[in-house]
This record gives structure tokens, sequence and C-alpha cells, in this order.
């Protein structure tokens, strides 16, 4: 069913792959390279997961031939090319948070997966959603399993939180934390997605824009995918 479904929907991509990645005990990074740092670890996993996901939305919208499509560029290469700066604040926030509390697989997904509801076409979605109850939790649905399974697949690939131990030790007085404590494990990556994935989308295309490295927008998409 979910493989149907992302054959119509290539966005859902990454969810498959997370599927598998956690039932057959998948790694990008294997006896090979067992002293690469954490952080370069979920870098790599991170792009390479972003990448399915954008080339799966670019499909999404190419399939469809979209007129309006919801990308950063209705050619691939360009899109990929701006995507960059976006997915490396999912990277630069995971990477600060994994340093300093402890995440499970499923926390990296439900967290990334209510940021990336609240975010796509900038708020349209949950807005789209609201409008359609209940109709627009399939929506919701939809969408989060696009951005949840994206960023748990990175996780897994990097090693997951056999990895990615905090700086200091759980102790039992950390297991008890209070009400406030707790929310901010929670609250911190969504506040640092939000802030991160903006401000490096603009570092990034600024000088790609100065030098005018990108194509111009073409339609239809069809006739110009790539360039």
């Amino acid at each position: 069913m979910v493989a149907l479904a992302c054959i119509d929907s290539p966005v859902l991509l990454p969810y498959p792959l997370f599927v598998a990645c956690v039932m057959f005990d998948w790694r990008l990074f294997g006896g090979a390279l067992p002293r690469m740092r954490p952080w370069l670890r979920l870098l790599i996993a991170t792009l390479l997961a972003t990448c399915v996901l954008e080339t799966g939305a670019w499909a999404h919208n190419f399939i469809r031939d979209a007129s309006a499509p919801a990308l950063f560029h209705p050619q691939l290469f360009a899109d990929l090319l701006i995507a960059v700066g976006f997915y490396l604040g999912w990277w630069l926030t995971w990477w600060w948070r994994l340093r300093r509390d402890r995440y499970s697989v499923a926390e990296v997904f439900w967290i990334t997966a209510i940021y990336g509801v609240l975010i796509e076409q900038q708020g349209a979605i949950f807005l789209q959603g609201l409008a359609t109850m209940p109709l627009g939790f399939a929506l919701w649905v939809f969408v989060a399993l696009a951005y949840g399974s994206t960023m748990a697949l990175a996780y897994v690939l990097a090693g997951g939180p056999e990895i990615f131990a905090p700086l200091a030790p759980v102790s039992s007085a950390q297991t008890n934390r209070r009400i406030a404590t707790r929310l901010a494990k929670y609250l911190l990556p969504w506040l640092g997605l939000f802030v991160a994935s903006v401000a490096l989308i603009v570092l990034w295309n600024w000088p790609i824009e100065a030098m005018h490295l990108l194509p111009p927008k073409r339609f239809p998409m069809r006739e110009h995918p790539f360039w």
C-alpha cells in the first residue's frame, strides 16, 4: 500500500526507506568508517535523506505538470541547489539538540513532522487542514509522514541514539525533570528548525543569486525538467 502511494506521490518515498532501515537495521556508516565524527555522520545522512525528500517533491509536481509547484524552483537541479541551505538548518538544529539531550527515533520523527505541518507552504497547509476538517487531518498526516520520516531516516542512517549521546550523562535527577524542562526538550527543536532553516536558506541563496547561478523558472515543467 505504501509502495503504491509512493508511485503516485513520490514525496512519501522517505517513509518506506525509513521503515526498511528500522526493520533491517541499516546504517550508512558501518565498519568502513567507524571513526567518522557524529556531526559529519549526521550532516551526510541529512543531506542524503533530504535529497530523497526534495527529489520526491519535485517528482510529485512533475507528474502533475504543476503550473505553480510547491518547490524552491521548478527545475530539479536548481531546486536541489537552493534546498541545501534550507536543510542545513535541519542538520544544525538536530546536531545542537542531540548534543544536549537524548532523543529517540520516534521523538525526532514527531517533532520534525509537526514542524513540517506548520511550515509547509508557509503555513498554508496547516490552515487548509483546519478549514477542511475532518478531511484536513489526512492532509496533515500526509505532510507529517514526508517530513518526519525524512529526519528520522537521517537519524537512523547516521547511527541513532547509540551514536548521539548528550554531552552530560543522564542522571536519575534528570530522568525526573520538571514539566517545564521536559517541554523545553520538545519546544527548542521546533524553534531551532524554524529559525535555522529560514536563516540558512537566506545566507545560502544570497551568493547564489548574487552570482546569477540559477536559471530562470521555466514552464511547463515537463518541457524543462532539470535546469
